[in-house]
C-alpha cells in the first residue's frame, strides 16, 4: 500500500495504486517466460532472481499484455562515476546503482522480520521510504517498521543483501522522508502516521547523527510529507498536508506558518536561502515562497499534481514531476517561467540530479523505470528497470520512491 495521498489528494492516487496492482498482476504472470531475459549485469543473484544472459540488461524487451505493450527490461546509459540508492517499497529494499552505466550493484534488503511460523520467508511488507546520504553513511525509513537504518556505505557488499550492517533508530508511524542537515549533525525524519483520520499521529522526530538517538519529537496537526532546509542549517522547513511548518533548528520550535499551498508536498531552497520552491499538488503549480517574509512571491503553472522537486546546484533551473500528466517541467528561476516540458510515461514522481549536474533521473511511479537526460539539452541518456538489475517490475516493491546520489562509486 502507499501512503502518498493526504485527504484532499486521495483519489488521484487511489487510481494509481490500481494501475500499480494490475500491472504488477500482470507482469507476475509471466515473469516465467520473461525470466531468461534479465541480469543484474555483475552475476550477483537477489532472492528470488534469475540468472541470465549480461547481454539482456542492456536491451528493451516488450510484451503484450491485454493488447497493450508493456516494457519489461532496460536500455544501456552512460554518465558521470558515482552511486544512485534508489528506495523501493514493498521490500524493505534500496538499489544501489552505479551512474557510469546504470549497472545494478546489489539490491539490498532492510529490517526484514521473519514470518510468525515460517523460518524460511520474510515479510517485506512496507511502503513509501525515504532515503538520505550524508558522508559515507546512508541512512533508509523503514516505513513498516517504524524505524531509520543507518548503514555504513562502505560495508555494503554483494554478499551481505539481506542484512546489510544497520543501526535501527525507532522512530514514529510511517516514517516518509529523511533529510540530513547540511553539517551533518540532525537528521529530520517526517512521520506521516497511518493517516487514517484527522487525529492520526504525525511528528517530526529529530535525530542526533553522532549517537543515533532521537534528541526531539515535534507534533503536528497534519501529515508532513518534505523537510528542507536553508543552506547555514539554522532552520527547517517541512511542507504538510495544511501548508508549510517553518522550524528554527537551534531551539526545536515553530517560527512560522504558510496557508493555502493546495496540499504542498515537494520542497527545495535557493542557494543563497532566500526562496522555496513548494509544489501545490492541487494547484498544479510551483510556488516561490520569500523566506524573508513567508509570502507567496510568484506560481508557476506546471503538469497535474506536481510531486517532486529538483534545482541545479547553481538554483538557475528548477525541475518539476508531474505523474499525473507523465511528465517533467523545467523552470527557469530567473523568470519564473516553464522553458521546456518533457513527456516521461510511468508516473514520474522522484528526481535526482547528479553531484556535477550533468544528468537528471527520474523515477517513474508506475513504470518502475528510471530514466536518465542529459541537463544540457533535456534528451534521454538511457533507462532502466528497478530492481533485480531490470527484471520486468518484479512485484508491488520495485517501484522508485526516492533517489540520491554520491560521487563515491557504490562497493
Amino acid at each position: 500500500m502507499l501512503l502518498r495521498e493526504s485527504s484532499v489528494a486521495r483519489p488521484a492516487w487511489a487510481s494509481r495504486r490500481m494501475l500499480i496492482a494490475g500491472v504488477a498482476a500482470a507482469v507476475l504472470a509471466i515473469a516465467g517466460a520473461t525470466a531468461a531475459l534479465v541480469t543484474t549485469g555483475h552475476g550477483a543473484t537477489h532472492q528470488g532472481a534469475a540468472n541470465i544472459d549480461a547481454a539482456a540488461l542492456h536491451r528493451t524487451v516488450v510484451r503484450s499484455i491485454d493488447g497493450k505493450s508493456v516494457r519489461l527490461a532496460a536500455d544501456a546509459c552512460s554518465g558521470p562515476a558515482g552511486a544512485a540508492y534508489i528506495a523501493l517499497p514493498g521490500y524493505q529494499a534500496f538499489d544501489a546503482i552505479n551512474t557510469a552505466n546504470c549497472d545494478l550493484v546489489q539490491q539490498y534488503n532492510v529490517g526484514d522480520p521473519q514470518v510468525p511460523g515460517d523460518s524460511g520467508d520474510y515479510n517485506y511488507s512496507s511502503s513509501d521510504q525515504g532515503i538520505a546520504t550524508y558522508g559515507g553513511t546512508l541512512y533508509f525509513g523503514d516505513t513498516g517498521n517504524d524505524t531509520v537504518a543507518v548503514m555504513p556505505i562502505g560495508t555494503l557488499t554483494l554478499s551481505n543483501y539481506e542484512n546489510p550492517a544497520e543501526t535501527l533508530i525507532q522512530v514514529g508511524i510511517d516514517p516518509t522522508n529523511l533529510t540530513v542537515t547540511p553539517d551533518g549533525s540532525q537528521l529530520w525524519v517526517a512521520d506521516t502516521g497511518p493517516q487514517t483520520g484527522p487525529s492520526s499521529p504525525a511528528d517530526i522526530k529529530v535525530i542526533d547523527t553522532a549517537t543515533d538517538t532521537v534528541t526531539a519529537t515535534l507534533p503536528l496537526r497534519a501529515a508532513p510529507a518534505e523537510i528542507a532546509f536553508s543552506p547555514d542549517g539554522s532552520t527547517a522547513y517541512v511542507t504538510t498536508s495544511a501548508g508549510l511548518v517553518t522550524y528554527s533548528t537551534a531551539t526545536d520550535r515553530v517560527t512560522g506558518f504558510v496557508r493555502g499551498l493546495g496540499d504542498p508536498h515537494g520542497i527545495v531552497v535557493s542557494p543563497d536561502g532566500s526562496t522555496l520552491y513548494v509544489t501545490s499538488t492541487l494547484g498544479n503549480q510551483v510556488d516561490a515562497i520569500s523566506t524573508k517574509t513567508d509570502r507567496v512571491t510568484g506560481t508557476i503553472a506546471v503538469g497535474d499534481l506536481p510531486w517532486g522537486l529538483a534545482l541545479s546546484s547553481d538554483g538557475s533551473t528548477l525541475y518539476v514531476a508531474n505523474p499525473d500528466s507523465d511528465s517533467v517541467s523545467v523552470i527557469s528561476t530567473s523568470s519564473d517561467t516553464v522553458t521546456d516540458t518533457i513527456p516521461l510515461t510511468g508516473g514520474p514522481d522522484t528526481l535526482a540530479l547528479t553531484p556535477d549536474g550533468s544528468e537528471l533521473w527520474v523515477g517513474g511511479l508506475t513504470s518502475g523505470i528510471v530514466t536518465v537526460f542529459d541537463t544540457s539539452n533535456n534528451s534521454t541518456v538511457g533507462s532502466f528497470n528497478v530492481g533485480y538489475g531490470g527484471e520486468p517490475n518484479a512485484g508491488d516493491g520495485e517501484l522508485p520512491t526516492g533517489i540520491v546520489m554520491t560521487t563515491a562509486a557504490a562497493p
